[in-house]
């Protein structure tokens, strides 16, 4: 049977803007203030059904919303971020942009009546192209076995954490009280907790993904001007004729840079019983890979999957969940940036 839509929307990973969110948009239950700015610069969560759950910010005071409403962990103490301390490129992602996993094979347009056919090269014409007009549509052509497409009729902007050095120590510090805090919410998911580094923000979107249960097959979606958002003058836009993909679209009041469409941060590290660091740099010393080890017990601990890494080889722990030696760049320097499965075979999600 065809894969669930949020693991098949991983695959805009491949992409490299870091962890890619199937619900952008706030959760709801989260505190007003913490909803009108969205995933931040410093929330500490965990990684579940394809979307970051935060728990608490490091960077922000003990009295902001998102603290207050459900605790810190003991001895909490602020990560001291300053404006300087973030890059922000608000246009980082141009209007109109579409991120797909997968090349298109033509592109159909649609405006005031006009149509155009664009076959060679179409997956390049579309990056910069979605129609704003009433009655105007984008439709995209595709086969592959499994994609997933990003449209941002507004573009998106891009932040970043500067000092990251200085935040991974500080990181590293307090992930002792981290996971005592949240060791709740990690047992349930069996994976590890998150750090925000970086996240890339919009104010309106749409998603779409699609699966074949074998061979490649043919997709084709189409992407319309429904018409104008009630009391603005933002365009309305709805997928149409999507046939078995599953999509979905930003709220036509949402019109706040607060739906988060990618994330990028470090996996908090868990720190283990002396007794195996030893054993532990024996392994790295010898030039092992860790995953032979996977589901031993050694001394009476119970060590799933160890991540191999610069600063962390004998301080972390993550989920079972398979590491491809292809990704060893990545664990060399902790960072959830590019590879599809990086960030979530490194114990991020369920």
């Amino acid at each position: 049977m065809p894969k669930p839509a949020n693991k098949v929307y991983r695959l805009l990973a491949s992409q490299k803007h870091g962890a890619p969110q199937f619900t952008p948009e706030p959760n709801e239950n989260l505190p007003n203030e913490y909803r009108a700015v969205g995933v931040s610069i410093g929330d500490v969560g965990i990684w579940r059904d394809g979307s970051f759950v935060v728990l608490f910010n490091t960077c922000r005071p003990m009295v902001h919303s998102i603290n207050s409403a459900a605790d810190v962990p003991e001895g909490f103490t602020p990560f001291p971020l300053r404006t300087r301390d973030i890059s922000k490129h608000r246009s980082y992602h141009s209007p109109g942009s579409i991120i797909s996993s997968a090349k298109f094979s033509q592109i159909s347009l649609s405006i005031g009546g006009s149509g155009f056919n664009f076959e060679e090269k179409a997956h390049l014409f579309c990056r910069r192209f979605v129609p704003v007009t009433v009655g105007g549509s984008i439709t995209f052509s595709l086969r592959s076995k499994a994609a997933a497409i990003l449209v941002l009729p507004d573009g998106a902007s891009r932040e970043n954490l500067i000092p990251v050095e200085a935040f991974r120590a500080y990181v590293r510090q307090c992930s002792r009280q981290w996971y005592a805090f949240a060791q709740d919410c990690v047992a349930r998911t069996g994976g590890s907790l998150f750090v925000v580094t970086g996240c890339d923000k919009t104010t309106s979107w749409g998603i779409a993904t699609a699966s074949a249960t074998s061979a490649a097959v043919g997709f084709s979606l189409k992407f319309a001007v429904l018409g104008v958002a009630e009391g603005t003058l933002a365009p309305q836009f709805e997928w149409q004729d999507f046939g078995s993909a599953t999509v979905r679209t930003s709220s036509s009041s949402a019109r706040a840079e607060n739906q988060c469409i990618f994330i990028r941060g470090l996996v908090v590290p868990r720190r283990f019983p002396a007794v195996l660091t030893s054993v532990v740099n024996k392994i790295l010393l010898r030039g092992l890979h860790a995953d032979m080890f996977r589901r031993r017990a050694i001394q009476g601990s119970r060590i799933e999957a160890l991540e191999v890494g610069t600063y962390l080889a004998t301080e972390q722990i993550v989920s079972s969940e398979p590491v491809d030696d292809s990704d060893e760049a990545d664990l060399q320097n902790e960072e959830i940036v590019s590879r599809p499965q990086t960030c979530y075979n490194r114990g991020l999600t369920p």
